[in-house]
């Protein structure tokens, strides 16, 4: 692979990459020993890519592991995925961490909605603080990831029944690829839903996103040049509404939620080829937009996934079932929050209701570890907030809660917004309220509703906004907007 300032080269059977600066030569294929760099993975190499930015290289090895290296140095920075359970050990139960300034896929870098990252934009308009603004041609309510100095998403042409991803400079906005991935009709859909409503997810190396059709699902990977690397379909697909839920990274796979009103399933495949590495029946088949989310509890990896009237822990290495509580509901939109021990799930057809559930247990625990229930205020789709010790709720309506999550109590209610689809995100201790019309409520991260700030953009939004390095990456009806002048 080749960066900026010179060519990588990959050598599996000694277990080492070199770096070569280019020499001063007017042939582009020569290179020079001189100033070589040599870097010594910890197994064979078997992906090497660069990042967007030419200042990093990931490799692959054997084990599953993913490294990130300085292009210029050679020095490891960091591991951003694992498949060794002694590396997982030492971290607390939470969403698993992926890089602190990206946000590779829905909800961020844990899943979660909240930005590892101290500040954020706190004040802007259509005229201030406005990096750049690019239109981004048909429909879709994905929302935007960002990786380096890449930003990512998903939309449909309704024109010529295309799915499409394209690739934005992070810097300036500026299209780099535009890749056509499927043809053909949507099926039938809720009149709010589009054929790009599930957002993609990348680990540096490839991009995989998720979409359908009138008869199956679709899954696909893309390299960062745009290429497509595989594409599959891992069942049919039947829904009234469509399809929504947002691809999952684990070790080697990607996880997709395909429950439906007809054959439900959940599926790990293989990054590399989209080989099918374990499949998940639920007990009932109904639609769920509800995209997984991982944590860790007592030694152990755990995949939290919501639909077909359940709330279940799966094991994202087997898919095999851990425990599962019945409700809140029968049909869900919103992911799951996790932390202090429990899962807060949410659902909204035919009745909005919550619950908290204890993890620990195994088979069913619907009569041994629901912690508490919540039957008023609750949200259909937008997903709930859990920053530290408070659990920020906000329902379609634009009615906020805040509510304790040990106890389940409401310690707070009003209206903050307009009506919303967008789910809060957190970063510096703030939570941020975006609505659908374009304004956005920023609180402090606390029991009183304390307002910081209150934006308009002037336009409709039709994505959650996503956060890195110090900016806010927005979709609206026809454009990303990158708020933050950094």
């Amino acid at each position: 692979d080749l960066n900026p300032a010179g060519w990588i080269v990959c050598s599996g059977r000694s277990r080492k990459l070199r770096i070569l600066q280019r020499a001063e030569t007017t042939h582009e294929d020569s290179a020079s020993d001189r100033n070589s760099i040599d870097v010594a993975p910890h197994e064979e190499v078997t992906r090497l890519s660069l990042t967007p930015d030419g200042n990093s290289i990931i490799t692959g090895d054997m084990a599953g592991r993913l490294h990130r290296y300085d292009a210029q140095t050679g020095v490891l920075l960091s591991q951003l995925l694992s498949k060794t359970s002694p590396l997982k050990a030492d971290r607390p139960h939470e969403p698993l961490e992926s890089a602190d300034t990206d946000w590779p896929g829905w909800r961020g870098p844990k899943g979660d909605g909240v930005s590892q990252e101290t500040t954020a934009p706190l004040h802007w308009s259509p005229t201030e603080n406005i990096a750049w603004r690019t239109e981004i041609p048909g429909r879709g309510r994905s929302s935007p990831i960002v990786f380096g100095s890449r930003v990512f998403v998903t939309t449909g042409i309704e024109e010529d029944l295309t799915r499409r991803v394209l690739c934005l400079d992070r810097r300036n906005g500026t299209l780099l690829w535009n890749t056509s991935v499927h043809t053909g009709p949507g099926g039938r859909m809720h009149l709010q839903n589009t054929t790009a409503s599930s957002t993609p997810v990348t680990d540096g190396i490839q991009v995989y996103s998720v979409f359908v059709d009138d008869q199956d699902m679709q899954v696909v990977a893309l390299n960062m040049a745009g290429e497509i690397q595989w594409n599959v379909r891992p069942g049919s697909f039947e829904s009234r509404h469509g399809f929504a839920a947002s691809p999952v990274l684990y070790d080697s796979g990607v996880i997709v939620n395909g429950q439906q009103d007809g054959n439900a399933f959940v599926v790990m495949l293989d990054r590399n080829s989209g080989k099918e590495l374990w499949r998940y029946a639920p007990a009932v088949s109904l639609r769920s937009f509800a995209t997984p989310v991982l944590t860790r509890y007592e030694g152990r990896d755990q995949l939290i996934l919501a639909g077909s009237s359940q709330t279940v822990g799966l094991n994202p290495g087997t898919g095999e079932l851990i425990w599962s509580v019945t409700g809140p509901s029968d049909k869900f939109v919103c992911t799951p929050a996790v932390g202090q021990g429990m899962v807060f799930s949410f659902a909204g057809s035919p009745h909005k209701k919550a619950l908290a559930v204890r993890l620990g247990g195994r088979g069913d625990v619907t009569e041994t570890h629901v912690v508490w229930r919540c039957e008023r205020g609750m949200p259909y789709v937008p997903s709930p907030l859990l920053v530290g010790d408070w659990l920020h709720v906000i329902a379609d309506n634009g009615v906020y809660s805040c509510i304790e999550p040990l106890t389940g109590n409401t310690v707070h209610t009003t209206r903050a917004t307009g009506p919303t689809y967008c789910s809060p995100i957190a970063a510096g201790g703030n939570v941020y309220l975006f609505e659908d019309a374009g304004g956005c409520t920023i609180i402090e991260n606390g029991p009183h509703f304390t307002v910081l700030a209150k934006n308009e953009l002037g336009e409709e939004i039709c994505g959650s906004p996503a956060i890195s390095s110090g900016q806010l990456f927005v979709r609206t009806a026809t454009a990303i907007v990158c708020v933050g002048g950094n």
